[in-house]
């Protein structure tokens, strides 16, 4: 460290500043002094410190060796990154192994209902049989006619109800709705047939249709409900069969009783048809509203 000695020149040297004041003077430092001297901003170089008391610059020059190390290399950030694979356990370590994922739920398989739709070669074949069997039956029937001397004249309505009849014993036994429904129609429609040729009332037709449909549909429904223990069948054979008994009474009243379009005289079901008629539709009307009640 120099020590230099400030003189206080009597005048004003060009290009300093001027006097503050009267004990305040100026130092003034050349180019040669500063030749030889180190960078004050240099790091690790501590700036000069000017002492107001003993009026004189300090400069602290520190060597070479002093001067502030390089920035050491972290060895951290610096290695490759390792490309080993993971590592072994050790001998007395039980290896962890991860947990298998849970199984899968299983499917839902739906339960297979109890009645099945029949296909179209099981159709096939059961309107063959049902066909064949009312062959053979009224084969038989006939036989009997031609070897007895039984006169069918007054009795052609037994060819459609022995048929029909065929029908709904074979259905009731073995193939369901396929003939219980053709041999209800055909039975009922044969029963007709035969009450108008016993009293020759043929303009009975007019309100004896709804008997065979939806009346005789009804009764083979029932039926196979019967058959299958099944309940909604059941209980739709009833509407139907109750339907078309609702329809004959009405159609019975309008075309029996008040036009007359036949000469017979129905007695007292015809007497007691039209109050009978509003009777029923009377206390199905007060079923419907308490049945409505009870689910409101």
């Amino acid at each position: 460290m120099t020590k230099r000695k400030r003189s206080t020149p009597k005048e004003t040297t060009p290009g300093t500043p001027a006097e503050s004041g009267e004990g305040d003077p100026t130092v003034h430092v050349s180019s040669d002094m500063l030749a030889g001297a180190p960078s004050v901003f240099a790091p690790g170089n501590k700036m000069p410190v000017e002492s107001s008391e003993s009026s004189e610059v300090t400069t602290d020059v520190k060597p070479e060796d002093e001067q502030a190390p390089a920035a050491e290399t972290v060895s951290g950030f610096d290695e490759s990154p390792s490309t080993e694979g993971p590592a072994e356990p050790a001998a007395g370590e039980a290896a962890i192994t991860p947990p298998s994922p849970p199984p899968p739920p299983p499917s839902y398989q739906p339960r297979p209902p109890s009645f099945v739709a029949p296909g179209p070669s099981q159709r096939r074949a059961g309107s063959s049989v049902a066909l064949g069997v009312v062959l053979v039956v009224l084969g038989l029937f006939a036989l009997l006619v031609q070897f007895t001397g039984f006169d069918p004249g007054g009795s052609w309505p037994l060819f459609i109800v022995i048929p029909g009849l065929t029908l709904l014993i074979v259905g009731f036994v073995s193939l369901g709705t396929g003939a219980l429904i053709p041999g209800a129609i055909l039975t009922v429609i044969g029963l007709i047939l035969a009450y108008m040729n016993a009293t020759q009332d043929w303009p009975a037709w007019a309100f004896a249709w709804p008997l065979v449909a939806p009346g005789g549909v009804g009764l083979g429904i029932w039926l196979q409900g019967l058959r299958n223990h099944d309940a909604q069948l059941l209980r739709q054979g009833r509407v139907l069969m109750f339907v078309a008994l609702l329809i004959f009474m009405i159609a019975f009243v309008i075309f029996g009783t008040i036009f007359r379009i036949s000469d017979t005289d129905y007695g007292l079901f015809g007497k007691a048809a039209l109050p009978g008629l509003l009777i029923i539709i009377g206390i199905v009307l007060l079923l419907r509203s308490i049945q409505r009640s009870r689910t409101t």
